[in-house]
């Protein structure tokens, strides 16, 4: 997988470390997490350490923790995922379109679902910042994927779904999901 996927990956399911030199991302899936670990053990040439964590809401989830001073801050320079504590604004600066699609790939795999509404199949992402979602769509227009935004207001949370045939197909046919079983499904659902 490419850097610009992996960095949608941290931006969504992990975060930089105040440090400037950890690198963390934690998931349910143990499957991912190493898969993330192996990837980030191709990009800065450590293998990192993951341990069962329980998360806010109890249930079981997986951390991975990697040292890397010179990925971390070549994550924030490229592609702005902040250190520290995340803002609401993580809109990739000066990309292209290809590390683009990466990216939201990246990003899906992180904080995104691929399932089934009524009998169509749809992709979701969500996220606190207004700034990623728009900059998603703006993607996915240039590439003809048509896509729509919800607000919900309760979790303080935007959403962009696809949700039509048609686009999910150009989806599928655009990006690659880096979660094993996210992309198995897109496939599945696209077939």
């Amino acid at each position: 997988m490419s850097l610009s996927s992996l960095a949608g990956i941290i931006a969504s399911d992990g975060h930089l470390a105040k440090d400037n030199s950890t690198i963390y991302v934690i998931n349910k899936d143990k499957k991912f997490i190493e898969d993330v670990q192996n990837m980030l053990e191709m990009y800065c040439g450590k293998r990192g350490k993951y341990k069962s964590a329980k998360s806010g809401f109890g249930s079981d989830r997986y951390l991975l923790r990697v040292n890397s001073a010179k990925l971390v801050k070549q994550l924030n320079k490229v592609y702005n995922v902040p250190i520290g504590n995340k803002s609401a604004t993580i809109v990739p600066p000066n990309i292209n379109q290809k590390e683009s699609l990466e990216y939201i790939g990246g990003w899906i795999a992180g904080d995104g679902s691929v399932t089934i509404d009524r009998t169509r199949p749809k992709i979701e992402i969500w996220s606190k910042s207004s700034a990623i979602i728009h900059w998603v769509k703006d993607i996915l227009e240039k590439e003809t994927i048509e896509s729509r935004l919800f607000t919900e207001k309760k979790k303080n949370m935007f959403i962009l779904r696809i949700g039509k045939k048609e686009a999910v197909k150009k989806f599928y046919s655009k990006v690659i999901i880096p979660h094993h079983r996210k992309q198995i499904r897109l496939q599945q659902l696209c077939s």
